[in-house]
């Protein structure tokens, strides 16, 4: 099994490294924002809802507007599939979660909510890499995102001629 993963890694596409970066550095800072808007208001009591409102419409502005680049630029460079970004986003807002629970409202962090995240982060991994297809060599298909893709672009080049 260790050897599969080394293999995987090793003939990983390097070339889009800087936007795997990049685009992890965003997700996680949106997926930050995200949380962080959705906590703000929670130690606080006696808000009204205009209150909690005004401190929270800020998170999700700029939230907003850095999704929007985000995801602009995993679609330019079809960088992961829909199920892999759905676990990035279970994976950074567990996380963050977790953080805002333990230093901003002061609430225990247990070692099962520690081992669960490493199995969420472990199952990445394992779709990511395909680890048990290469395992089983089981043929992996290509990413849905490129099919589609193409079949957009060719139908949008294509004049109508249907009269």
């Amino acid at each position: 099994m260790f050897k599969i993963i080394l293999k995987s890694i090793y003939i990983m596409d390097y070339s889009k490294l800087p936007y795997y970066v990049l685009f992890l550095l965003l997700f996680m800072i949106v997926n930050i924002l995200s949380t962080w808007g959705q906590y703000v208001t929670l130690p606080y009591t006696d808000l009204t809802m205009w209150q909690a409102y005004k401190m929270a419409i800020p998170f999700v502005w700029l939230e907003w507007i850095i999704l929007t680049f985000t995801i602009s630029l995993e679609h330019k460079h079809q960088l992961f599939t829909p199920t892999h970004i759905t676990f990035l986003l279970i994976i950074m807002q567990f996380a963050s979660v977790l953080t805002i629970n333990k230093y901003y409202l002061k609430k225990t962090i247990y070692t099962s909510d520690i081992i669960a995240f490493f199995i969420i982060l472990l199952g990445f991994f394992i779709s990511f890499l395909h680890l048990i297809s290469k395992a089983l060599n089981i043929p992996i298909p290509k990413s849905p995102t490129t099919k589609s893709n193409k079949n957009k672009s060719n139908k949008k080049n294509k004049p109508n001629n249907d009269k």
